[in-house]
C-alpha cells in the first residue's frame, strides 16, 4: 500500500518530467532515422530540501525510512498542479489500455473540464492533459493524455483532478542527508511506480 506524502514536507525546488519509451534507429547510409514508441513511459521526479529545519529533518528521514529504498511506494501530489475549481465528479466511462485518450463522464453539460496542462489521476496513474476538453451535452468528454494508459481503466472509477497525484518509489536503494549545525538539506530522486 503506497504511503501518503507528508503535507508540511515541501521541497524547495522540484524537478518533474516524463521518460517516454522511444527508440530510433538511423540508416548508417543515409542518416535517416525510423522511431518506434513503446508503451511503458514513465514520471520521474528529484526533489531538493534546502533549508529543513530538525524537526523537518526528522520527519522526512524517518518518511524515507518507511519506504524501504526502491520496495516502497507513496503517492506524490503534484503540488503546482492542484485545482481550486471543481467540474462535477469525474468518472471513467472508457480507459483502453495502450491508448492515449480517456473517456469520461459526470462533468456540466457543455462545461469547458480541462485546460492543457491539467493533471489526472485514476487508479495511481497520474496523466497531463494535452488539449482543452469541454463537455458534450451529456457531460462526457474525451480527454487527450500525454501518455499511453498502461492498463485498461475500469468503467466508473473515480478520476482525481482537484489533487492530482502519481505512486512514486526512489530510484536506488540509497540516500543521504546533508547535516549541519542548525538545519539540514538534501536531494532524491523517484519514479513512477509500476
Amino acid at each position: 500500500m503506497a504511503l501518503e506524502w507528508p503535507a508540511s514536507l515541501c521541497p524547495s525546488e522540484m524537478t518533474w518530467g516524463i521518460v517516454n519509451n522511444s527508440r530510433a534507429f538511423t540508416s548508417s547510409l543515409s542518416n535517416a532515422q525510423q522511431i518506434v514508441g513503446q508503451p511503458g513511459a514513465y514520471w520521474q521526479c528529484t526533489l531538493t530540501f534546502g533549508l529543513l529545519t530538525r524537526m523537518q529533518e526528522r520527519e522526512l528521514s524517518a518518511f524515507l525510512g518507511d519506504l524501504d529504498g526502491m520496495f516502497g511506494t507513496f503517492n506524490m501530489p503534484a503540488i503546482t498542479r492542484r485545482r481550486a475549481n471543481s467540474v462535477g465528479n469525474l468518472t471513467v466511462v472508457a480507459g483502453v489500455a495502450q491508448s492515449r485518450s480517456l473517456q469520461v463522464a459526470g462533468a456540466a453539460p457543455g462545461s469547458q473540464v480541462f485546460a492543457p496542462g491539467d493533471y489526472l489521476t485514476v487508479a495511481g496513474e497520474m496523466f497531463e492533459v494535452v488539449r482543452a476538453v469541454a463537455a458534450n451535452a451529456q457531460g462526457q468528454a474525451v480527454v487527450p493524455l500525454n501518455k499511453r494508459i498502461r492498463r485498461t481503466l475500469a468503467a466508473g472509477a473515480a478520476i482525481e483532478y482537484l489533487n492530482p497525484y502519481s505512486e512514486m518509489r526512489m530510484t536506488q536503494d540509497t540516500w543521504a542527508m546533508t547535516v549541519r549545525q542548525v538545519v539540514s538539506s538534501g536531494s532524491y530522486q523517484f519514479r513512477e511506480a509500476f
